[in-house]
């Protein structure tokens, strides 16, 4: 039994961020323990461990007696999410562009060039979010492991989180899919002339014009 607890808090925990991201729980909602059991189909206890991760990550505050808050998308909350991935990814993307195996790039350059071709395609009214999500943590991810740094990695997995949260119940059309296609494919191709300023100017402009549409300025 002992051997469980954990399995079973990790269940708990990846089922409450299952619920906040599909909107079956609301952001900035004020929750309680018995919700969070309905909702997981996990014991107390397991649930009870996963609040004290999820505390940990910033997805909620636990109130003794009172409930638990859940992290809501504030403007604050955009603009800190991408301030902090701009100070890790720029200089990611620069060691991205020195080290990255020719082939990784041919490859990564080549899933862009299927994703535009799916995207030109696609109903102008279609929600294309999903795809361009995990076109997008792909891209991310494996530019920030360039770094090879664990603490970065356990920062940049919060990261993901907060992006997450900023976009729930976003749609994103074609258009806009293609645009950030775009930005990718920009500091993809500056990796693959090995210049790594031009790779780093174009995460920046990547990361700013997300910022910029994420706030509706864009």
């Amino acid at each position: 039994m002992k051997h469980d607890t954990p399995l079973l808090s990790d269940l708990a925990y990846q089922r409450i961020l299952e619920a906040l991201f599909d909107a079956r729980l609301a952001m900035g909602a004020r929750l309680t323990q018995g919700a969070l059991i309905a909702v997981t189909g996990v014991p107390l206890g397991p649930v009870r461990d996963a609040l004290k991760l999820l505390e940990a990550d910033g997805i909620v505050t636990v109130h003794p007696r009172s409930g638990i808050q859940v992290i809501g998308r504030s403007t604050d909350l955009v603009r800190q999410t991408y301030q902090f991935r701009a100070m890790l990814e720029r200089p990611a993307a620069r060691a991205f562009a020195m080290t990255a195996p020719e082939p990784v790039l041919r490859d990564m350059m080549a899933l862009h060039d299927t994703a535009a071709e799916g995207f030109a395609a696609a109903d102008p009214n279609a929600d294309v979010g999903p795809r361009l999500s995990q076109l997008e943590g792909a891209f991310h991810s494996t530019i920030i492991a360039a770094l090879g740094n664990e603490l970065v990695d356990a920062s940049y997995r919060r990261l993901q989180l907060m992006a997450r949260i900023i976009r729930v119940k976003a749609a994103v059309y074609p258009r806009a899919a293609l645009v950030s296609v775009g930005e990718h494919r920009e500091v993809i191709a500056a990796c693959l002339i090995r210049d790594e300023t031009q790779a780093e100017a174009a995460m920046a402009r990547h990361l700013t014009n997300a910022l910029n549409r994420n706030l509706g300025v864009a």
